[in-house]
């Protein structure tokens, strides 16, 4: 994660020691077919399915650090993220993707967005997002509720919409996922949260598309894609491949990737576009690092 302040990250940028100079990255409006494998420089589908998939990443920013995290991963001695700032308001940066979006116009609960909460006529007009990131970016509700979930961050001319964070609808530390939901009545902010959906929609539909055109050559490619937000820049695309899948059964079969694809501080719950996998099952997000190369939490398939 991209952690310390807002004006401290243009050091963290040009200080980087992960990713010296920043090779591998692509700003947004600058990804086309070419920067894929030539065996989809002729065809749309593949650039227009990513550019879809990047137009559901958002930036995660949050502002407090749980009193509850572990000091070590379960059953490991391996220090867990934060560990040492519990209770603090230390802002950290990292990257999430909206897995679906709805707007409420005539439900019995209204809205829970920090204006509403303190408001005697709460919004009965309000949206809601659900956003996939890293259990180590959110860890809990004390920490979704002073998150910001940013969208449309796509350079440095448009900032993007905030949403307030409003809870944790799961997370598991083992596999480093969490799931965030965050609420909006603003009225611009809600005309994006009927894009969002329609976006969502489109993403699934490409992704089948892609599927039966290219499934064969999952094996091949191994092609993954990560749209982030290193350093709490603006949207940047990485194109690389898997080298390894690991496997793991306890009733469902879990897995994790490692892959080449390049990543900095504040990538961290970027979500991972990997050919073969359709739809809703793009729930991987990247989680670390180690001496094999970055890899991804858990999930299943």
């Amino acid at each position: 994660m991209c952690y310390e302040g807002e004006g401290d990250l243009h050091k963290h940028v040009t200080g980087c020691k992960k990713n010296p100079g920043h090779k591998g990255f692509i700003p947004l409006k600058d990804f086309n077919a070419s920067c894929l494998p030539s065996r989809y420089h002729d065809d749309d589908l593949m650039s227009e399915t990513i550019k879809t998939f990047a137009a559901l990443t958002v930036q995660v920013k949050t502002q407090f650090t749980s009193l509850k995290r572990p000091e070590f991963y379960p059953g490991t001695q391996d220090l867990y993220p934060f560990y040492n700032d519990k209770g603090s308001q230390v802002m950290r940066l990292g990257t999430g993707r909206i897995c679906w979006a709805d707007k409420y116009t005539d439900s019995k609960e209204t809205c829970r967005c920090s204006k509403c909460q303190v408001s005697a006529t709460p919004s009965k007009v309000w949206g809601e997002i659900c956003v996939l990131t890293s259990a180590h970016v959110v860890f809990d509700d004390s920490e979704a509720r002073q998150t910001s979930c940013i969208l449309g961050f796509d350079d440095n001319t448009r900032p993007g919409v905030s949403l307030d964070g409003w809870k944790v609808g799961g997370a598991e530390i083992e596999r480093d996922r969490c799931v965030l939901i965050y609420v909006t009545c603003d009225s611009n902010a809600l005309e994006l949260v009927d894009e969002m959906d329609t976006v969502c929609q489109r993403f699934y539909s490409l992704c089948e598309k892609v599927k039966d055109k290219y499934g064969r050559f999952i094996d091949d490619d191994k092609l993954t894609v990560i749209v982030s937000h290193p350093h709490g820049c603006p949207k940047l695309v990485s194109v690389g491949q898997w080298t390894r899948k690991e496997e793991r059964v306890d009733g469902h079969t879990w897995t994790r990737y490692w892959y080449t694809t390049s990543t900095c501080p504040g990538s961290s719950g970027a979500p991972i576009f990997m050919l073969g996998y359709c739809g809703r099952l793009y729930r991987h997000s990247h989680s670390a690092s180690n001496s094999e190369g970055n890899y991804s939490g858990e999930w299943r398939g």
